[in-house]
């Protein structure tokens, strides 16, 4: 196989859960362990607190639950956008926020790597009050979000108390996962479908597109 320098170096991926495969996914070979948790809760299929280990041999990222007799079902309420092979809407099936974090305009943007965003790919990234910053990027935003979300339960911080900062477009798809998850302010670099918007400001969302549109609930934007 010929290798080309510059390239990202994309590689299909199992997951698996108490030994049943999940998902097939081609993504990059970092943050494995990091994509497991946060695919789990973006997904709405394991709470962060129930997963016992995560294991990666090869190719394959294999957890384990501290229940393996539960069935493991993602709430699907929206697809679109990256992956989806159907279209279909159930709003009552998203999760509602509460009042949520509030922020200063000055922590809603980030520096993402211009090298991945140079060879088409995306990054994420979460921002706290304390100062931590935790980064992620993949092939597809939706796989960066899981990443970094990831690196937040895997630092035993909470994606309520984090802003989300994302390089790509918001799609309802991204709102959801972004509910799942539950941050409560989501800012993007590129403007978000009309459906984002709605069910981001039907769900308590705020979602802003830099440098200084918010399109839905500014009363947490100080």
């Amino acid at each position: 196989m010929t290798v080309f320098s510059g390239l990202l170096p994309e590689q299909p991926f199992a997951l698996t859960v108490n030994g049943r495969n999940l998902l097939s996914i081609l993504m990059l070979p970092e943050n494995l362990e990091e994509f497991a948790r946060g695919y789990l809760a973006t997904e709405a299929i394991i709470p962060s607190d129930e997963i016992e280990s995560v294991m990666i041999d090869h190719q394959t990222i294999s957890v384990l639950t501290t229940n393996p007799f539960k069935v493991l079902l993602p709430k699907r309420a929206v697809i679109s956008g990256c992956g989806g092979t159907a279209s279909y809407l159930d709003p009552a099936k998203l999760p509602v926020l509460g009042k949520g974090i509030t922020a200063s305009s000055s922590l809603l943007a980030a520096e993402f790597p211009s090298n991945i965003l140079a060879l088409g790919g995306y990054s994420a990234a979460t921002r706290f009050f304390d100062g931590a910053t935790f980064l992620a990027s993949d092939l597809s935003q939706h796989t960066a979000l899981d990443k970094v979300t990831g690196l937040v339960l895997k630092n035993g911080r909470k994606p309520a108390d984090a802003i989300l900062l994302l390089s790509g477009k918001v799609t309802a798809d991204t709102v959801r996962k972004t509910l799942n998850a539950g941050y409560s302010i989501l800012s993007s670099c590129q403007p978000p479908t009309a459906l984002a918007v709605e069910l981001a400001d039907s769900c308590n969302l705020t979602l802003i597109c830099l440098p200084e549109k918010v399109y839905t609930h500014s009363e947490r934007i100080r």
